[in-house]
């Protein structure tokens, strides 16, 4: 007997946040004047990783725009008249905490990000 398993309502994706701070260091002596002689600005870059659960609709939603959109490119590349034909395409996408799909490097909301590799393989 296999019992069915509802969808969650959430899925949790794990994301690596990024943030910079500026960080200024040194003094001024009584008798500077003017400028800032003697500061130093670094930058100070940190890295967390964190659990954000992104809606299951959400995904989806973003899931089948992605895909459709593939499709329709694909098909684009795949004309008939082509001495050539597609057989095979790998995608890698980016998911961020707010369940937003992306093409690596392509668009996308600045933040903490998830990876899925797609491939799509001629029936």
């Amino acid at each position: 007997m296999s019992a069915e398993i509802p969808t969650p309502e959430k899925i949790w994706i794990i994301v690596k946040e990024t943030s910079e701070t500026e960080i200024t260091t040194g003094s001024r002596s009584g008798r500077d004047i003017g400028g800032r002689l003697g500061e130093t600005t670094e930058v100070k870059v940190t890295e967390e990783v964190k659990h954000k659960a992104v809606e299951v609709t959400k995904l989806k939603q973003e899931m089948q725009g992605f895909l459709q959109a593939m499709k329709e490119i694909l098909d684009e590349a795949d004309q008939a008249s082509s001495k050539i034909q597609l057989d095979e395409v790998q995608l890698s996408v980016e998911i961020n905490g707010e369940g937003k799909i992306s093409l690596f490097g392509v668009g996308g909301k600045a933040g903490g990000k998830g990876a899925m590799t797609f491939k799509f393989k001629r029936k």
